[in-house]
């Protein structure tokens, strides 16, 4: 299920696999992922401590995933208006890869692979290293020299792959990143324990 697998994007697989970039600007890309075999494909948006990820797969689901690091929230919200509200495990940096100024050079490692060919670009290849809440973190990440953007990156083993495509420096609306007035929040119900029944006793 399309919900399922962006829980795990935004919550867990996010540790070993985005690329390290540093933008004092907002942005937006088209991004194409493949996790486990599934492919997906959307829009990117980025503003200063605020990510939305608007993500779809090839049966038709959707979901929009909006992240909050000033109010460590989350958000996932289907087309049918339902949202779920969950706790950040781990910051924008950890699950996206765009950090912000709490990072420095010296905390990102990155080790030169080799020269490869992504859509006839001559790109380079590292290997990137860095420390995350305490966790080691390692992907790959294919760049043009250059350029601030990496058009590739993936986790070491190739489960998790994620490309970036034309990506445009341009100013976020800020309400593209509050949860919409017209969605409501999913209730989670839970099994009252039903009343057990008094046994009979015989007597005699």
């Amino acid at each position: 299920m399309l919900k399922k697998i962006l829980v795990r994007i935004a919550a867990v697989i996010s540790l070993s696999m985005f690329s390290v970039f540093s933008w004092a600007m907002s942005f937006e890309s088209e991004i194409d992922f493949t996790f486990n075999g599934e492919r997906y494909s959307g829009r990117f948006r980025y503003y200063p401590n605020k990510v939305r990820m608007d993500i779809g797969d090839s049966k038709g689901n959707s979901q929009t995933i909006i992240m909050r690091e000033d109010t460590n929230t989350y958000w996932l919200i289907g087309k049918n208006k339902i949202y779920n509200e969950l706790a950040m495990k781990f910051d924008i940096a950890a699950t996206t890869g765009i950090i912000g100024d709490n990072y420095n050079d010296a905390q990102v490692k990155r080790r030169f692979i080799g020269d490869d060919i992504i859509n006839g670009k001559i790109v380079s290849k590292y290997r990137v290293a860095l420390e995350s809440f305490g966790r080691h973190v390692e992907y790959d990440e294919w760049r043009v020299p250059g350029h601030p953007v990496p058009l590739k990156v993936a986790s070491p083993e190739g489960l998790s792959v994620i490309e970036y495509k034309n990506v445009l420096f341009l100013e976020q609306a800020s309400d593209s990143f509050e949860l919409p007035l017209d969605v409501k929040k999913e209730k989670f119900w839970t099994a009252q324990k039903r009343p057990r029944k008094k046994r009979r006793t015989h007597l005699g």
